[in-house]
């Protein structure tokens, strides 16, 4: 995991439509302030009303997608670490698959539904995005059927103007936003340290050995989100080379309240982690 301190970096409402049906639908908080500066860090200026999840994506969410897209799964959107739930043996799942390629069936491990998913890639992120949005996997606000390496991530602006509901996952700009600003801050509108409304590191799900089920571990942000810091760590869409965003810190042995800062991010090469997961958006939708 290699570390990059924000100063350093390049700077780079809305009924809802599910077009996939058969979706579990992510609960969203709407993330309004349109125009707001940003940071001194560079980040968190939006010009326009989106909502973001109110949780991590979770098993239960992730499970209606495997169901619908993964019959074959030639894409890797399944994880064999995740039919295994047991921290006390290194074991963080919440999924479990039967059946045989063709014919993949997809179920919930009892009491894991609201925990976040895990052991998923940045692309994995990315065709769960376009589920959401087409019903299909390798089409929608990615393009990423020829390969990742030609993805053209999505204007998220345009996509804020469109007709329709797109999906996405958060870009940098919307995840901070809805972490740290507060448009109701004391004295005058403004950004928080930490998630939750503070400048000192609020209780969450840090060094614990096991994710929770989202919102227990700690207090919401300013537009209702939960986890931003702690759970697990959440791609966010930047791309750097061959490397993604990561921000929030997770449960994870060793994980600190410092990674919780919004001053800290990290570029990665996507993988499958029991402490990486994402945070997704919607977009557009009329007024």
């Amino acid at each position: 995991m290699s570390s990059r301190r924000l100063g350093q970096l390049p700077l780079l409402v809305l009924p809802v439509f599910f077009a996939a049906a058969s979706a579990q639908q992510p609960e969203l908080v709407t993330v309004a302030d349109a125009e707001n500066v940003s940071d001194v860090t560079g980040y968190g200026a939006v010009p326009y009303t989106y909502k973001i999840g109110k949780f991590e994506v979770t098993n239960e969410e992730y499970c209606a997608f495997l169901n619908a897209a993964a019959k074959s799964d030639p894409h890797g959107l399944y994880d064999n670490r995740m039919s295994t739930w047991n921290p006390h043996s290194d074991s963080w799942g919440g999924i479990e698959q039967t059946g045989s390629p063709g014919n993949y069936a997809y179920k919930v491990i009892a009491g894991c539904g609201k925990h976040p998913v895990n052991f998923v890639t940045w692309e994995s992120a990315a065709r769960f995005c376009n589920w959401l949005t087409s019903g299909e996997s390798e089409t929608g606000v990615y393009a990423i059927k020829d390969g990742i390496a030609r993805l053209k991530l999505p204007r998220h602006s345009e996509l804020a103007s469109g007709e329709k509901v797109s999906w996405a996952i958060a870009n940098e700009d919307e995840w901070y936003k809805a972490a740290y600003f507060d448009p109701k801050k004391p004295g005058k509108a403004g950004y928080w340290r930490y998630p939750g409304r503070s400048d000192q590191a609020t209780q969450a799900n840090l060094s614990t050995h096991s994710p929770t089920e989202g919102g227990k571990a700690g207090p919401a942000s300013a537009y209702g989100t939960y986890d931003q810091g702690g759970n697990v760590w959440e791609y966010v869409e930047s791309r750097y080379g061959n490397q993604v965003g990561l921000r929030g810190g997770s449960f994870f042995l060793n994980d600190n309240a410092g990674y919780m800062e919004s001053t800290t991010r990290y570029d990665v090469y996507s993988a499958k982690w029991p402490n990486y997961g994402f945070r997704i958006v919607a977009l557009g939708g009329g007024k």
